[in-house]
């Protein structure tokens, strides 16, 4: 019998019509869809397009994100769900795990993706990838993310002001991802070095409750859940259109 195929299915960041035709093919002909989710965050958009594009014979697993403190422990969750997985792919079914994004782009498909081969090397893999957050956002505020020979920095998560200071003064474009309550820090940062208005803020992007904001400072006492799946993109130089 032959093995069946592991599917890293991106999703893209939200907007329906942004999943590419082959994310939708793989779905629609998928026997078994893996799904992500985590009590820490809402992922009812990921939920309602398996929904939507799944056939109705597949079978859906959900998949909990693992927040324990101990790497080893979170290795173990990976290893425990890959296992469940390649049971499954040896019984000749392929597999479709779906994330938000894009898989190689600070998602949960990568732990998996690594577990998998760990307990089988010669797992059959193919990656597809979708629309990333940040270059979704891009797109509804006219933000041009690269330009000739400028740098650009993905920060996955701003925790230490002093990172996002040396990283400004490197230059070139940063986009700022896992905001989270460190939003006023950020603003304020900003601010004091004079690029307030040279940034953007977008949040939940393609979702009901999208917020964009071109001016930084209106997002000052805003509630701490503001920062929450939301991206801020800069340009150290001026950026315009």
């Amino acid at each position: 019998m032959r093995s069946g195929t592991f599917y890293a299915v991106g999703l893209g960041p939200g907007d329906e019509e942004l999943l590419t035709l082959k994310a939708v093919r793989l779905l629609q002909r998928a026997a078994y869809v893996y799904v992500p989710f985590s009590r820490l965050t809402t992922q009812s958009w990921v939920h309602g397009a398996v929904q939507q594009y799944a056939n109705q014979a597949a079978v859906i697993r959900e998949v909990s994100f693992s927040l324990q403190r101990s790497r080893e422990k979170r290795e173990q969750h990976w290893q425990a769900t890959a296992t469940s997985i390649i049971q499954t792919l040896q019984q000749g079914n392929d597999v479709v795990f779906v994330t938000l994004g894009d898989p190689l782009l600070y998602s949960t498909a990568i732990y998996l993706l690594r577990a998998l081969r760990r307990q089988w090397a010669d797992v059959k893999v193919e990656i597809v990838p979708g629309v990333s957050a940040y270059s979704h956002c891009a797109a509804l505020t006219h933000f041009a993310v690269g330009e000739g020979t400028k740098p650009v920095t993905i920060i996955p998560a701003v925790t230490a002001m002093e990172d996002l200071q040396a990283a400004i003064q490197r230059g070139g474009t940063l986009v700022l991802m896992k905001i989270g309550h460190h939003l006023p820090a950020i603003i304020d940062m900003l601010e004091e070095n004079g690029l307030i208005h040279q940034a953007v803020f977008v949040a939940r992007a393609g979702f009901p409750e999208q917020r964009i904001e071109t001016d930084l400072r209106s997002l000052r006492g805003a509630d701490p859940a503001c920062g929450n799946l939301a991206i801020i993109l800069l340009d150290t130089e001026e950026n315009t259109l």
